[in-house]
C-alpha cells in the first residue's frame, strides 16, 4: 500500500470522502462544496455521477460532465481552481447523459478525448438518450434544455495515455459492459481508479449497451484486476478499495448460475426473474439500483443455454 494511502487511513482521511457521498448521492445538480480531495493528484465531486479530477503540474484532467451546460460549468470551475497549469483536458467514462452533456460548460480550448468506439455510440444514440432523460423529471428537462451531441479532439483505440507532469492517466477500453464504450481511467502514482460504470460499490448491474452483456461485462472487469487499483472512484456509488472489483464479479457470476439453473430445470424468463429477486433481495441486501434486477436477470436468462 503507498505511503499517502497508509497516513490516510490511520488519520481517518478516507472516510471523509465516503461520508460526504452518503449525505447526496443522487445529487443530480452539482455543486462545488461536495468536492472531496481522494489521493495526491485525484479529486471528486460527488454527486450524480461522481466527477473525477486528475490534477498534474502540466496539465488537469476532468472525467465526466454532468448533467447539462449548468453542471459542466460547475465541474470546470472547480478544476479552474484546483489547476496548476498546462492543458484541461475532458474525457467521458460512457456516452450516457449524465456523463457528456455538460461539455459545453467547459471552456473553448478543452481538449476532450474519447475511444472511438464511445464517440460512435454516443452519435448513434445519445440524441434518443438525451430525450429519455428530459422525460424523467421537470430538473432534468431543464438541465437539458439546450443539449446536442458533442465532438471529440482525440480518439483513440484501446488505450491512450496523458502525461500531466508529474502524474499520468492511463485511459482504457476493454470492451462492452454496461454500454458499448465504457472506459476505465488508472492514475499512477497513485494507483487510483475512476472506473465509471465498469465497477461500482455494491451496484446492481444493467448492461444495455448494443454489444453488452454480462458476460463481456465479466471479461472486461476481469481486465479491470489486473490493475490492482487501491482507490476505485465510481460513477453512481461509494469510493472503495481493490475488493469491489471480486464482490461485482462474484455477483455477476451468481446472476449468471441461477439463471443457468432456472432454465435447466425449465422455468420461463419470468419465472426466473421472481426466484432471482427473492434470492438476491436477501443475499444482496443494501445494495443499490435493486430495480435493475428483473431487467438483469432477464438478460441472464438470454445469455445462458
Amino acid at each position: 500500500m503507498q505511503r499517502w494511502l497508509i497516513i490516510a487511513l490511520c488519520f481517518g482521511l478516507l472516510a471523509v470522502p465516503v461520508a460526504g457521498f452518503a449525505q447526496q448521492p443522487e445529487n443530480i445538480v452539482l455543486n462545488e462544496k461536495d468536492t472531496r480531495q481522494l489521493s495526491p493528484h485525484v479529486w471528486a465531486i460527488y454527486g450524480n455521477p461522481n466527477i473525477g479530477i486528475v490534477v498534474g503540474s502540466q496539465g488537469t484532467l476532468v472525467v465526466d460532465t454532468g448533467l447539462g451546460r449548468r453542471n459542466g460549468a460547475v465541474v470546470a470551475g472547480v478544476a479552474a481552481k484546483l489547476r496548476k497549469g498546462g492543458k484541461l483536458y475532458l474525457a467521458t467514462t460512457h456516452f450516457h447523459p449524465e456523463h457528456v452533456t455538460g461539455q459545453s460548460g467547459f471552456p473553448p480550448d478543452t481538449v476532450v478525448i474519447r475511444p472511438g468506439v464511445q464517440q460512435r455510440e454516443l452519435e448513434e444514440s445519445g440524441a434518443g438518450m438525451i430525450e429519455f432523460f428530459r422525460s424523467r423529471s421537470d430538473v432534468n428537462k431543464e438541465l437539458l434544455v439546450d443539449a446536442g451531441i458533442d465532438k471529440s479532439d482525440i480518439l483513440f483505440d484501446n488505450e491512450l495515455t496523458l502525461d500531466l507532469g508529474d502524474v499520468s492517466v492511463r485511459m482504457l477500453w476493454f470492451g462492452p459492459a454496461h454500454t458499448n464504450g465504457d472506459t476505465v481511467f488508472l492514475v499512477d502514482p497513485d494507483k487510483v481508479l475512476i472506473s465509471g460504470d465498469v465497477v461500482q460499490n455494491k451496484f446492481t448491474i444493467l448492461p444495455i449497451g448494443t454489444r453488452s452483456t454480462i458476460k463481456s461485462w465479466l471479461a472486461v472487469l476481469d481486465r479491470v484486476a489486473e490493475l490492482k487499483p487501491s482507490l476505485i472512484l465510481p460513477d453512481h456509488s461509494p469510493p472503495g478499495d481493490g475488493a469491489m472489483i471480486p464482490e461485482q464479479r462474484a455477483y455477476m457470476v451468481d446472476l449468471l448460475q441461477q439463471a443457468q439453473a432456472a432454465k435447466s430445470q425449465g422455468k420461463s424468463a419470468e419465472e426466473a426473474a421472481r426466484g432471482i429477486g427473492a434470492d438476491f433481495g436477501t443475499k444482496y441486501a443494501g445494495w443499490l439500483r435493486p430495480g435493475n434486477l428483473a431487467r438483469a436477470a432477464a438478460q441472464a436468462y438470454r445469455e445462458v443455454q
